[in-house]
């Protein structure tokens, strides 16, 4: 599990996480949600290990985020951003194979390339695998990073089990056919005991793929729950600034959210 216990965070003088205890459900999906300046990126980066908290602490399995060393914590967790920029027109297969340094010394071994491979089986890029990178699509680019990260945290037998997958508003940029795609990607890796904590935009569809739900608020936890029927109209009114309301679809019966302004 990790856990998130008192953190705040100063940055130029403006406290942007204030006091925040959070605890990700393990092999669950846990979504971070609030509005834009909430702090959940700031959270994130947090609970990764890439910023240090002015007060409190974080622990993976009770051990302190600190005291791992960086190749121990890179093949622990992985975190998959909006979008990753390359400058070289490196090949597919090799931006994926970036996933698995902290896993080999000088060069990798033949299952370190069987493990790339299949990482780019698994997000439907093994085609391109000799494509260079900056001739593919948004969308392409991001199934290739997702395969980077699904790599850095596979374990030498092939399973990313007792892993964390950290997505950091992966699908902001990515039409509904690759949103879809990426986090039914994600969702699959629950079956093998691996963590993921996600933040997303959009509410439909985070009460759709999430286990657990944070809602941030001005540097807070607003609400925690693992019933997305808790989180009130009131208080995502409150949160979000709009105006909310719940409507059945008319086919399944299964209710979603419509916001105007």
């Amino acid at each position: 599990m990790v856990e998130v216990v008192g953190v705040s965070y100063r940055a130029g003088g403006n406290l942007i996480l204030d006091d925040v205890t959070a605890r990700f459900r393990p092999g669950r999906f846990n979504v971070i949600l609030g509005p834009n300046g909430a702090g959940k990126s700031s959270l994130l980066k947090v609970a990764t290990g890439l910023l240090q908290p002015s007060d409190g602490r974080v622990t993976y399995d009770g051990k302190v985020v600190s005291d791992f060393a960086p190749g121990e914590l890179a093949r622990t967790r992985a975190v998959l951003s909006q979008h990753v920029e390359l400058a070289f027109p490196l090949p597919v297969r090799d931006v994926v194979l970036m996933g698995r340094y902290p896993h080999y010394g000088r060069s990798p071994a033949p299952r370190d390339m069987e493990i790339v491979d299949r990482a780019l089986e698994m997000v439907g890029m093994q085609d391109r695998r000799a494509q260079h990178y900056p001739t593919l699509s948004g969308g392409e680019q991001q199934k290739v990073q997702l395969a980077r990260v699904l790599a850095q945290i596979w374990s030498h037998d092939g399973t990313p089990e007792h892993k964390y997958l950290f997505l950091d508003e992966p699908t902001a940029s990515l039409d509904v056919h690759y949103q879809i795609h990426l986090l039914d990607v994600a969702r699959e890796l629950l079956a093998h005991e691996c963590t993921v904590v996600a933040i997303l935009h959009d509410l439909n569809v985070a009460f759709h793929y999430g286990d657990a739900f944070f809602v941030m608020e001005d540097g807070r936890i607003a609400k925690e729950t693992d019933d997305a029927g808790e989180l009130s109209i009131d208080l995502i009114e409150r949160v979000f600034r709009v105006r909310a309301h719940r409507i059945a679809d008319p086919v399944g019966g299964e209710e979603f959210w419509r916001f105007t302004i």
